[in-house]
C-alpha cells in the first residue's frame, strides 16, 4: 500500500491516510510517498511499517549509525527539518503560544553517557541496544555517533577485554564522561572489579563556572552545551538585585540551584534520591555555597510545608511523568511570583500547565533541543503569577 506522509506526530510516528483511513507508520518525512505494510488495524487507524521509499523528501539524508532506529530514529532527516518537525508538534500541543527554538550547539557526540547491553553470539560478546519496541530482541552495535570518540574508544577496548577474559556474567555497561575533563566512569551489571581498567568513583563537570561531582547513579543532563544555554535563560528571569528566594524542586545534585546561587539571596532545594543527595552535599562544599537550604524528601510531601515561606521563583525539573496533581494544586495556591518549568515530556507539561493556568500565565515557551536526531523534546516554560483583580 502506498501513502503520502502528511506529518510526524509526537513522539515520532509518521502519519498518512488511505481511503479516509488514518495510517500510522514508523518512518517517513512529510511530503514523501512511501510503501507500507499494515501490521494491525484499530478502530480509527492502521498501525504499519514503512518498507520502501517511493518518492523521497529533499530532507532525507543517510544515517550515520547503522543501528539508528534504536538510538536516534530521526537520523535520516536533516537537522533543520528535525527542528521544524518538533516545532510543529509543540505548536499543535500548545496552540496560540509563541515558541522559541534553540538548536543544540552540537548535534553529534553530544551525549555524556551511554548504556548498552552485552550479548553473546557464537561465544563472542557484542554490545547491543534493545530493538525498537522490544525487550527480548537486540540490535548489535559497534560504536555510536551520539557519544564522543573517547567513549567509543573505551567501549572498543572494553568489549575486547570481555571476550579475552570470557566475562559472561556482564549483562550491561553504563559509561559517563566529563565534558570538561574528558574523564570516564563506568559501571557494569552485575558489578565486577576489572583488572587493567582504571575506574573513577565519580567525575567532575564544569557548568556555569561551578564544579559538580557526579556519581554512577546521579542524574545529570546529558547535553552540556545546551544546559549552559538553559542556565543563561533562567538567569534572565532572576532579578539583578540578588534579593530573591529560589526554590529548586527535584534538585538532583544541585545543578540549577548551585549554578544560580550567586544571583539569589537564598536557594531552597528539595531532593528525595539518596544517590543525588550525597553528591549534592559534596557539591555545596566544593563550591562554598552557603545560601542553599536542603530539604530531603519527596517534593509532593515537603512543598506544602514551604508555602508559608517567601519564595519568589520556583524551578521545576520533574521526571517524565511530570508533576503530581496535588503538587500542582498547591503551587496554584502559593504566592510564588514566577515558575521556571523545564520539561522532558511535552505531553505531561501540557497537562500540568492546564492546572497551573488558573493562577499563572505562560510568558514564554522555549524548545531547547537537548536530543538531536531523536523524537525527544525538552522545553522551558516561564510562567508568571496572574494579577488578582478585585
Amino acid at each position: 500500500m502506498e501513502i503520502k506522509i502528511d506529518k510526524i506526530i509526537y513522539p515520532g510516528k509518521s502519519i498518512g491516510s488511505n481511503k479516509d483511513k488514518i495510517i500510522i507508520t514508523d518512518s517517513g518525512i512529510p511530503g514523501e510517498i512511501v510503501e507500507i505494510t499494515p501490521l494491525q488495524e484499530k478502530k480509527n487507524y492502521i498501525e504499519s511499517k514503512t518498507v520502501k521509499i517511493i518518492k523521497p523528501s529533499p530532507s532525507r539524508i543517510a544515517p550515520k549509525c547503522s543501528h539508528y532506529k534504536t538510538c536516534s530514529p530521526y537520523q535520516y532527516i536533516d537537522y533543520k527539518t528535525q527542528l521544524t518537525i518538533k516545532e510543529s508538534q509543540l505548536k499543535e500541543m500548545f496552540q496560540d503560544m509563541p515558541i522559541r527554538i534553540i538548536p543544540s550547539p552540537e548535534i553529534w557526540g553530544y551525549r555524556n553517557k551511554i548504556k548498552l547491553n552485552v550479548i553473546w553470539n557464537n561465544k563472542i560478546a557484542h554490545f547491543a541496544y534493545h530493538a525498537p519496541e522490544s525487550r527480548q530482541e537486540f540490535i548489535q552495535i559497534y560504536s555510536c555517533n551520539l557519544v564522543s570518540e573517547n567513549i567509543n574508544k573505551f567501549l572498543g577496548s572494553f568489549i575486547k577485554m570481555v571476550n579475552q577474559e570470557k566475562l559472561t556474567s556482564i549483562k550491561e555497561i553504563e559509561v559517563k564522561e566529563s565534558y570538561a575533563a574528558k574523564k570516564l566512569m563506568f559501571t557494569t551489571k552485575p558489578f565486577i572489579e576489572i583488572d587493567g581498567f582504571q575506574n573513577n568513583p565519580c567525575i567532575e563537570e564544569k557548568v556555569a563556572g561551578k564544579t559538580f561531582r557526579i556519581g554512577p547513579e546521579s542524574f545529570f543532563q546529558v547535553n552540556l552545551p545546551i544546559l549552559e544555554i538553559v542556565l543563561k535563560e533562567m538567569q534572565k528571569s532572576i532579578s539583578p538585585d540578588k534579593k530573591e528566594t529560589i526554590a529548586d524542586l527535584y534538585c538532583g545534585v544541585g545543578t540549577f540551584g548551585i549554578a544560580l546561587s550567586d544571583f539569589a539571596q537564598k536557594i531552597i532545594g528539595i531532593e528525595s534520591e539518596p544517590a543525588n543527595i550525597s553528591f549534592l552535599k559534596a557539591n555545596l562544599k566544593l563550591n562554598h555555597i552557603e545560601n542553599f537550604h536542603l530539604y530531603e524528601g519527596a517534593c509532593e510531601k515537603l512543598f506544602p510545608t514551604l508555602m508559608n515561606k517567601s519564595i519568589d521563583i520556583l524551578i521545576l525539573d520533574p521526571p517524565r511523568k511530570g508533576l503530581d496533581n496535588m503538587l500542582c494544586q498547591n503551587i496554584t495556591l502559593s504566592s510564588i511570583k514566577k515558575i521556571l518549568y523545564l520539561s522532558c515530556n511535552p505531553s505531561t507539561l501540557s497537562r500540568d500547565l492546564k492546572i497551573l493556568s488558573s493562577s499563572y500565565a505562560v510568558k514564554t515557551l522555549q524548545f531547547l533541543d537537548f536530543f538531536p536526531h531523536t523524537p525527544h523534546i525538552e522545553t522551558l516554560a516561564i510562567l508568571e503569577k496572574k494579577c488578582i483583580v478585585n
